[in-house]
């Protein structure tokens, strides 16, 4: 990366001497396993919790009903933030429960109270940009 092309301040924001500093959240596990978290600017924080959107929206991706899913911060007011979930519905599930159930329902299971949607929201459509990428801030 030699840099943004005639825009010197982002320059100065992203370069450390000779590095690229990418803002992508990963860790490295004992194994060696490399798990990414998603983007620094990214991440919601809700009650004071810093939250990776990319790991919810993991935990919700297979949901029966669901075609695709986006998480993202809900301002609800008063400085409040809240973790919401964004889904695409493919067809209703077989058993009567509403994909909104099914979402809240996944989520108890496999995510930590704190990273739990607070709302789900039916969308027919995410937003994104010209190469596919969901754009979360337009998300709300």
């Amino acid at each position: 990366m030699l840099g943004y092309w005639r825009r010197p301040e982002e320059n100065l924001e992203v370069m450390r001497g000779e590095w690229f500093v990418t803002n992508d959240l990963a860790s490295l596990d004992a194994d060696g396993y490399l798990t990414y978290h998603g983007r620094c600017d990214d991440v919601i924080t809700a009650m004071g919790y810093r939250i990776s959107p990319v790991e919810v929206e993991d935990a919700l991706s297979d949901v029966e009903g669901v075609a695709e899913v986006a998480v993202a911060p809900l301002d609800v007011g008063d400085g409040v933030t809240l973790v919401c979930a964004w889904v695409v519905p493919t067809e209703p599930p077989a058993d009567g429960a509403t994909v909104r159930e099914r979402v809240l329902t996944r989520a108890d299971e496999q995510l930590a109270a704190y990273k739990r949607p607070r709302e789900v929201r039916v969308v027919e459509a995410l937003p994104r940009t010209t190469n596919g990428k969901v754009i979360r801030r337009d998300l709300g």
